[in-house]
């Protein structure tokens, strides 16, 4: 038993008044032994204890009631079913708010229930006319596969994307590790330095990086990204290749198709047979920037030219048969994308 406990309530409050006050152990004493003269004086061990007792427990009692177990009995389980049922994506700590027990238990109860946490994967939307348009391209390129009209192996697919220098970093992991807070801060620009990146990727080889530091319009489309990609296309992908783009403005305005056509003639992929918010059917979106947004940042770049020769490195690490193994797996998405009536399909790959 601790030794303040032989003290009465009003004793120990009188106690804890008087230190409040004087914020001494010694004048807690003293003035005790005025107020109470037939008591047994306490020490100043036994006033430090109380005071640590209340900051600790928040009360002066001589003994805290222990707070009740909670057990997870069949109706707690029960409960946690109901909860996860009326909505499935609540946090464990929701749920154990809800029923009144710990988060462990919630956890265990999963177990017990055999719930399991699946990842939410975040698709593009579509619209009620963009199922029609994706069956309508993929019945397309499996048909003229089949018919050797399309080579699969010479499909160009295109694509840019934005890299961002700062890109790579995580702000919890920003740690200053000394016995004292130095109130240190990390300035970013409000703007940070970033660079866009154009590539075409085939089943045999990645054309580009092309970089380029404006948005793209139709000029700097054709200026900047077309014509030094058609320098580096090969005879037989000028004669036989099928060239994708989505339809953005600066993709489909008229001069930038009257310069693909020059090269392409009419083997372009574009608006009207390619499908509106379908990046989980180009190479470029479900492979190509993905693969490489988590591989450049790796040795933790410093400047856009470094982070411009990351990027040209992990292309010419990307070899021939990986490719192939994509483009496989376009042919693949284009028959579950049929067989989904045109929804999203990436549950069943």
């Amino acid at each position: 038993m601790a030794n303040y406990d032989k003290f009465t309530l009003e004793q120990r409050v009188f106690m804890y008044d008087t230190y409040v006050k004087t914020e001494s152990c010694r004048e807690v004493c003293r003035q005790f032994q005025d107020k109470f003269p037939t008591v047994s004086v306490p020490n100043r061990e036994t006033v430090r204890r109380l005071i640590k007792k209340l900051r600790t427990t928040g009360s002066l009692n001589a003994k805290c009631p222990k707070p009740k177990r909670r057990v997870l009995n069949e109706e707690k389980l029960v409960e946690i079913h109901a909860s996860f049922t009326r909505s499935p994506n609540k946090p464990l700590r929701r749920v154990a708010q809800e029923v009144s027990v710990s988060k462990s238990l919630v956890h265990t109860a999963t177990k017990i229930l055999k719930l399991k946490p699946y990842k939410v994967t975040v698709v593009h939307e579509l619209r009620p006319l963009d199922n029609e348009k994706r069956i309508t391209f993929c019945n397309w390129v499996l048909h003229n596969i089949v018919d050797g009209i399309v080579d699969p192996q010479l499909i160009i697919f295109s694509d840019e994307a934005w890299f961002h220098l700062n890109g790579h970093v995580a702000s919890q992991n920003n740690r200053y590790w000394s016995t004292e807070n130095p109130h240190l801060i990390h300035e970013i620009p409000l703007h940070d330095a970033k660079v866009g990146v154009w590539c075409a990727i085939t089943a045999e080889r990645i054309i580009g990086p092309i970089f380029f530091n404006e948005t793209v319009n139709s000029e700097r489309y054709r200026a900047n990204i077309l014509a030094p990609f058609f320098q580096l296309l090969s005879h037989y992908e000028r004669e036989n290749g099928y060239f994708q783009q989505d339809s953005a403005t600066a993709h489909t305005a008229h001069n930038s198709l009257n310069d693909i056509k020059e090269v392409f003639e009419d083997r372009i992929i574009s608006q009207g047979l390619w499908p509106p918010r379908s990046p989980d059917l180009t190479v470029c979106d479900f492979y190509l920037w993905g693969t490489l947004k988590n591989r450049v940042y790796r040795n933790n770049p410093h400047s856009v030219d470094e982070l411009k020769n990351n990027i040209r490195t992990e292309i010419l690490k990307i070899i021939e048969e990986e490719l192939k193994r994509v483009n496989a797996k376009f042919i693949k998405r284009c028959q579950e994308c049929i067989n989904a009536d045109g929804h999203h399909f990436q549950h069943l790959l």
